[in-house]
């Protein structure tokens, strides 16, 4: 088993990968509102990622799985929730209005799924409750990338973020990591595995219907 198999059996994968809310983006067309109610929620979303990351030390068998998921805690600390912050800023929210937003319906169903997948579950289970959002990204921004450059599209700059060669390659250690955990699921826990990774891509439909929708 591997992720290119999670993937391939999930049938709303696309739906994921493809929502009105990306295909907004990148043609400029989103309400700047649902941008700015994405980013907020989205930051509240990375705080709960950030403890998933960290109770994916605490699963850890080796030092190496361990290093797996600390280099996914200072990503997350060091790196994406302060750019989802200067995003946030771009846009006019200070940090005092974003930590003060109430999470939504969405983030929080999205968020505790991840939470309660990480506490219960084997650590291969985790990864793979993580992994839409882990790969989904890269995807995007490699599509987005191949439809082409547009100056005038105010959410360019989150575009070239996930289209970039930095985070492109990222995304390919990703699922190197991922596949190394995957061969070590034995076949009873297949159904599961993918059970997780399915309900993960529904959350991840909700979460871009919640921006639109501004609920």
């Amino acid at each position: 088993m591997d992720y290119q198999t999670l993937r391939r059996n999930c049938p709303i994968w696309n739906d994921y990968i493809h929502h009105n809310f990306v295909n907004q983006l990148a043609t400029g067309t989103l309400a700047p509102d649902s941008f700015r109610h994405y980013l907020k929620q989205d930051y509240l979303y990375l705080l709960h990622y950030t403890r998933v990351m960290a109770l994916s030390v605490y699963k850890s068998d080796t030092l190496a799985q361990m290093r797996l998921g600390q280099a996914g805690i200072n990503a997350m600390l060091d790196l994406e929730i302060g750019m989802y912050l200067d995003f946030c800023r771009q846009w006019g929210m200070s940090l005092e209005e974003v930590e003060n937003t109430p999470e939504s319906a969405a983030t929080i169903a999205y968020s505790r799924y991840l939470l309660d997948a990480a506490m219960s579950g084997s650590l291969i289970e985790l990864y793979a409750a993580i992994a839409p959002c882990l790969m989904g990204y890269g995807e995007i921004g490699e599509r987005l990338k191949a439809q082409g450059f547009m100056a005038d599209n105010p959410y360019q700059p989150w575009i070239d973020v996930f289209a970039s060669d930095e985070f492109q390659a990222i995304t390919v250690q990703n699922e190197a990591q991922i596949n190394e955990l995957l061969t070590q699921a034995v076949p009873s826990q297949v159904n599961k595995l993918q059970q997780l990774f399915n309900t993960a891509c529904r959350m991840e439909v909700n979460f871009w219907q919640m921006a639109l929708e501004l609920s």
